[in-house]
């Protein structure tokens, strides 16, 4: 019976990574479609201009809001306080108003979950919708007056619920590493170090190298060779079989778009830029060394004979 029970699960949960997955990326290719407009609300809902996502940052103002509320809520009903209760009103309002771009945050992040974390991602999305309906539902009931006892067990409720979404939203994070940069971190090197035959690397044809174990992304380009950390930042996808155009490098598993000049962030999901190294070509040799990340950033390509 156990090992029945735990199939039945197991192809629910299947079923249920699939469903997550469908509507994940006919809200990625909807954005997609959109264009350059799209994408750009699409990075400011990500957070790439914030340096991580968008929506942890808006999650508190929402959880925040509500268990206030609904502490005030509580001396409303235990010390028959009405300005109490006008309290825990105005901050479930305030709650439900912040949780709308939470949510469209929540939703653009879903669009490029990294698929190993499809079932808690999908989840915590339907734990979420199910909650802000409650919300808005008890505010309704608030307004009316006459229902009060139901919209706080709805509040109540709906804050249990919120609860496991949180719950799930740590596991996403500490668990399955959603949101937290992939990206390989370099300590160098400060110092020219070869890393490639220069006879070896085609023009206008992505290259990795290995360099203490850790993947960097050639290119050449109009004499100029340009030199990224190649694991994309976002969830790990392998920048050198993403496409190149216009001086930037799309990742082949979410889209991301990064800057081959100097590893910045064109377009999200990404929140973390790329490792950048400045290159040369010295007897025959491509020659990398990283750049900090500060001031103005440009791969720099230089030649010698010597």
């Amino acid at each position: 019976m156990s090992t029945m029970l735990e199939r039945t699960s197991e192809r629910e949960g299947r079923r249920l990574d699939e469903a997550g997955t469908q509507v994940s990326t006919a809200v990625h290719k909807a954005i997609l479609r959109g264009g350059e407009p799209a994408r750009k609300v699409a990075d400011a809902l990500h957070g790439t201009w914030l340096g991580h996502p968008l929506h942890a940052v808006l999650t508190d103002v929402v959880i925040g809001a509500w268990m206030s509320g609904s502490f005030f809520d509580a001396v409303g009903v235990l010390q028959g306080s009405r300005r109490a209760r006008r309290m825990g009103d105005a901050l479930a309002a305030v709650g439900t108003a912040a949780a709308v771009p939470t949510a469209l945050s929540g939703l653009v992040d879903f669009s490029t979950f990294p698929q190993w974390s499809a079932r808690p991602a999908t989840l915590h999305g339907m734990l979420n919708t199910v909650v802000i309906g409650m919300y808005t539902e008890s505010l309704r009931l608030r307004r009316r007056g006459r229902h009060r006892g139901r919209a706080l067990a709805l509040s109540w409720l709906a804050q249990g619920l919120m609860g496991a979404s949180a719950w799930l939203g740590g596991e996403m994070v500490y668990k399955h590493k959603v949101g937290v940069s992939h990206a390989e971190s370099f300590d160098g090197p400060e110092d020219w170090t070869a890393v490639l035959e220069d006879a070896r690397l085609t023009a206008r044809k992505p290259r990795r190298v290995e360099l203490d174990g850790k993947g960097i992304m050639l290119f050449r380009q109009r004499g100029r060779v340009y030199a990224i950390g190649s694991v994309c930042s976002h969830a790990g996808g392998p920048l050198e079989k993403g496409k190149i155009r216009n001086g930037c490098v799309t990742c082949p598993w979410h889209d991301s778009v990064f800057d081959l000049r100097d590893g910045s962030i064109v377009h999200g999901p990404a929140t973390q830029p790329q490792a950048r190294f400045e290159t040369r070509v010295m007897k025959g040799k491509i020659e990398i060394r990283q750049v900090p990340r500060r001031g103005p950033a440009e791969a720099v390509t230089q030649s010698s004979t010597s």
